[in-house]
């Protein structure tokens, strides 16, 4: 049933080609910050699962972009900055995440803007800044291209929750789509490892989403207090285990 494979396959490329699009547009944010306050290179951080490291969603330095670099939490400015929800510049600064990633960028970070992408619902992750271009090569980031660094965090909340959600989307269509592969006798609809790990990830939430469309909205009020006291009282990591 070689249409209905062509089917499948267009769904599921348009849906990569979706993410790929909502990335570049995180790019782009990127890309007009560093503009707006002097900055050589930007990245976009998020945590990781288990919340220990942040891991390079996109950035501005092709070595850094999508890549799987990490840096601790516990042990990098950024990592701060995610914890206490503190924009900070620095000069020279030294840690062991920011040590590893100039030696992955070959780069030396001179000059490091950190804002926290946080709006009233939680923090998403960081935004960091490297270095000056040149017209401001050996000048700090001053008070006011810090504020305005703030601002731009902000904005990236919604730009993230955007591509958070069209990640989301994409991974259901995946479910389904190998569901349909498996009704049809097709195999696998393979596509890329990324497609594979969005499904996996997004498994469960998708299977409670579909539930909550036929719920009445009562009942679907009462699920969404419910995922707010699981949020507010998450379990450590660290705690798992003696669960």
């Amino acid at each position: 049933m070689p249409d209905l494979e062509t089917a499948l396959k267009r769904i599921r490329d348009h849906g990569d080609s979706m993410i790929e699009g909502a990335a570049d547009m995180l790019r782009r944010l990127v890309r007009d910050t560093g503009d707006a306050i002097g900055a050589a290179e930007g990245s976009i951080l998020v945590p990781s699962e288990d919340r220990t490291h942040l891991k390079f969603l996109v950035s501005v330095n092709p070595a850094l972009d999508g890549s799987d670099v990490t840096v601790p939490v516990g042990e990098s400015v950024s990592g701060y900055v995610f914890s206490s929800r503190q924009a900070m510049a620095k000069v020279n600064p030294e840690s062991v995440g920011r040590s590893r990633v100039d030696k992955i960028a070959n780069n030396q970070t001179e000059f490091l803007l950190a804002v926290p992408i946080m709006d009233d619902d939680g923090v998403y992750g960081v935004a960091t800044f490297v270095n000056r271009k040149p017209d401001t090569e050996w000048v700090p980031f001053s008070v006011e291209e810090l504020r305005l660094g703030q601002s731009f965090g902000e904005i990236y909340a919604t730009a993230l929750k955007l591509y958070r959600k069209i990640e989301f989307s994409v991974a259901v269509a995946g479910i389904e789509i190998s569901e349909h592969a498996s009704e049809f006798g097709l195999g696998e609809i393979s596509g890329n490892d990324s497609g594979s790990a969005l499904a996996r990830k997004y498994r469960v939430p998708a299977l409670i989403a579909e539930k909550s469309l036929v719920l009445p909205e009562r009942e679907r009020e009462i699920l969404l207090k419910m995922s707010d006291l699981l949020g507010e009282y998450a379990v450590s990591p660290s705690l798992e285990d003696e669960i």
